[in-house]
């Protein structure tokens, strides 16, 4: 048998959870996806002080923002501020539950039978193929464990991408170009995104209402997205008008940003990561944006 100690996991759900059980006191709490992971934890505390901890989750639904909330309250560790990042195309009818949220006991607030007890089927599945792999591959190379979170469970981008060659930029470029033609073809070539969902903008006014109840700082801003994205959401009129649809709705919140076509953040590649995520540089603007307004 092999004495592996640390196991490799795709869910970024369970193991944030777990590792909140322990966490007291925290001051200021991000949500949303993996596209608040670069936001640097360190610059939150500096521009608005108190300990942050960073509960985002990958490909995360506006159900799990919810989750979470319910999560916290029940638990009676709601924070000062919550700082959630919005992704339009999880408020539209035609985007799926996130099979991890279904599953996870404690985030699941619409039906625990969704919760997958088939051990068995889990177990031989692809994505439990895949962590078995890296599992293995992780622990035959190295000894030091390597965590994906840290303490505060940021996904710790450590380069800051300020200091970039030309060669270096060209070379994002053209990946970020790939990547919206993928993202094009899977998502926006044939405008699915085109209605939004009612119910899910509903869970955002319970948000809102255990906020105003447990005196809670809601701060709200749309995650940006490459420009050339954003161009062809608006090139298409059933989009467009959806996309309008959103951006009115949370107008109506206090303490809401919309950064799309910000000038500030589009204005040098480097605050990119390809093309749905920024780097720690472009983060760090998204903060002064939404905090010191």
């Amino acid at each position: 048998m092999l004495n592996i100690q640390y196991k490799f996991a795709r869910d970024d759900r369970e193991n944030k959870v777990n590792f909140f059980k322990t966490k007291k006191g925290v001051k200021n709490i991000l949500i949303g996806s993996s596209r608040v992971y670069s936001i640097n934890l360190n610059t939150v505390e500096k521009l608005i002080g108190g300990n942050t901890y960073n509960f985002g989750v990958g490909t995360a639904t506006v159900e799990e923002h919810l989750g979470i909330i319910k999560y916290l309250e029940r638990n009676d560790k709601l924070p000062k501020r919550l700082i959630i990042g919005l992704d339009f195309y999880t408020f539209n009818k035609n985007h799926p539950l996130n099979k991890y949220f279904l599953r996870n006991k404690e985030l699941n607030f619409l039906s625990y039978k969704n919760y997958d007890e088939n051990y068995i089927g889990k177990f031989f599945s692809i994505d439990a193929t895949k962590a078995t792999i890296k599992t293995l591959k992780n622990h035959l190379r190295s000894k030091e464990y390597k965590p994906r979170f840290d303490t505060n469970s940021w996904a710790g981008y450590k380069k800051g991408y300020l200091n970039y060659s030309k060669i270096d930029i060209d070379k994002e470029n053209l990946k970020t170009k790939k990547e919206i033609s993928d993202i094009e073809e899977r998502y926006y070539s044939n405008y699915q995104y085109k209605s939004l969902d009612k119910k899910r903008l509903d869970y955002y006014l319970q948000i809102k209402d255990i906020c105003q109840k447990n005196n809670v700082e809601l701060i709200l801003f749309t995650t940006p997205l490459h420009p050339l994205i954003l161009d062809k959401l608006y090139s298409n009129t059933n989009t467009s008008s959806a996309l309008n649809e959103f951006l009115d709705f949370f107008s109506s919140f206090d303490n809401f940003t919309n950064l799309y076509y910000d000038k500030d953040i589009y204005s040098d590649v480097r605050n990119f990561n390809g093309a749905t995520h920024t780097t720690v540089n472009g983060g760090d603007i998204i903060l002064e944006k939404i905090l010191l307004k």
